[in-house]
């Protein structure tokens, strides 16, 4: 059985970080696939979800507040300076996403959740030091986001010290 709407209502409702465990791929990539295509305003990292190549990385950003929320560049930049000088972007903007670092480029796709007023951001198997990198951004904006870190059961250990509490996937099947 995959994850269902009303399952992933269960864990908005937690309104907490979570790591999410299940012994095989599909079922995150299923309930990946499903969160994507919800109403829930819960963001993606993931390499599945690159930044376009010809776009510089604040076009990036934008992009989904301007289309889904009929907002100008303008706008959409306005909504998120505060963030972004807090992370200290403001310098990479204009750069294109395959010369940034991996930190900031994570901080740039979080950027690209929070413009799009995701309040849950789900880590399909992420590294370890991805999960820090965004953890500590989210502290320094000091806003109440929450990560979802979907892990294989054979790397929960991994994961543990984030201290999150454990759901596990595999109960659904």
């Amino acid at each position: 059985m995959s994850p269902s709407p009303a399952f992933v209502s269960q864990l908005t409702a937690k309104r907490r970080h979570l790591l999410l465990v299940s012994e095989n791929e599909p079922t995150i990539s299923r309930l990946t696939a499903m969160i994507v295509q919800s109403d829930f305003h819960i963001g993606v990292i993931s390499e599945n979800f690159p930044f376009l190549a010809n776009l510089s990385a604040l076009e990036n950003i934008v992009l989904g507040c301007m289309y889904h929320k009929a907002m100008s560049f303008q706008s959409c930049r306005e909504r998120i300076q505060g963030h972004i000088d807090i992370l200290g972007l403001n310098d990479a903007l204009d750069q294109r996403a395959q010369i940034l670092s991996r930190s900031m480029l994570l901080k740039m796709h979080l950027l690209r959740c929070i413009a799009n007023e995701s309040a849950f951001i789900i880590l399909p198997l992420p590294s370890r030091s991805d999960c820090d990198i965004l953890s500590r951004a989210l502290e320094s904006l000091e806003r109440e986001i929450f990560l979802w870190v979907a892990c294989l059961s054979n790397n929960q250990d991994i994961y543990t010290s984030l201290e999150y509490p454990i759901i596990d996937l595999n109960s659904l099947q």
